[in-house]
């Protein structure tokens, strides 16, 4: 699987408005799209957003980018919604509970995420991330509240994690487990966290296909 990771920044307009417009437009018409795999919309707070297209391969990933430019520029104009970021790359290491399956609307039960990156200086992101396989995917999957877990090679020794449980409190202590993780199992790969981002997922789609775990 590959993803396509965009951060935007809400300067003017109501994140309730765009929220609802990306859950009743934008969620569905990407969810229909051929090799779709699954959808997640995160508030992060402060105008800050981020999204995350699953695909089954890169040229779907790819794609969703400039389907989410054109849609923005058509259904947000009179909004100032910037997009500030992309990133993406394969999905090495992936886990998820079949409550990812449940589609997320506004207004319903939200999920909350957790967004971590990292930089490197090995040169072998495969060992890196046959460590991950199996000792925190194992890990963070048996925590309460748990939905999913990904991990991308974004390229350029940067690896981006993103994780989703059913509640704030879960999401925060997979942050502290993760690090305890890297401090402990990850020291000869010279890895350092380089950012912390998390909020509240209020509009997903998934497909079953994201049922089924990719290892390293």
């Amino acid at each position: 699987m590959f993803a396509s990771v965009r951060r935007y920044r809400l300067q003017r307009g109501s994140m309730d408005d765009l929220t609802r417009r990306v859950d009743e437009g934008f969620a569905d018409e990407i969810s229909a799209r051929e090799g779709f795999v699954s959808y997640e919309f995160l508030d992060c707070g402060d105008g800050q957003v981020m999204t995350m297209s699953v695909f089954r391969d890169a040229d779907g990933a790819e794609a969703s980018r400039d389907l989410a430019q054109h849609w923005t520029t058509t259904h947000l104009g009179d909004m100032e919604f910037v997009r500030i970021e992309t990133l993406g790359g394969e999905i090495i290491v992936s886990r998820a509970a079949r409550d990812m399956l449940e589609p997320g609307h506004v207004g319903g039960a939200a999920k909350f995420g957790s967004v971590r990156r990292y930089r490197f200086a090995s040169d072998s992101v495969h060992d890196l991330m046959h460590v991950v396989d199996e000792v925190f995917a194992a890990q963070i999957e048996r925590m309460d509240g748990f939905e999913a877990y990904h991990a991308l090679d974004c390229g350029g020794g940067e690896i981006l994690t993103i994780s989703f449980f059913r509640d704030q409190a879960a999401a925060e202590e997979s942050d502290e487990r993760a690090l305890e993780f890297v401090r402990d199992s990850l020291a000869n790969f010279m890895i350092e966290r380089t950012e912390v981002l998390g909020g509240q997922v209020p509009v997903s789609r998934a497909m079953t296909e994201l049922l089924a775990p990719a290892h390293a």
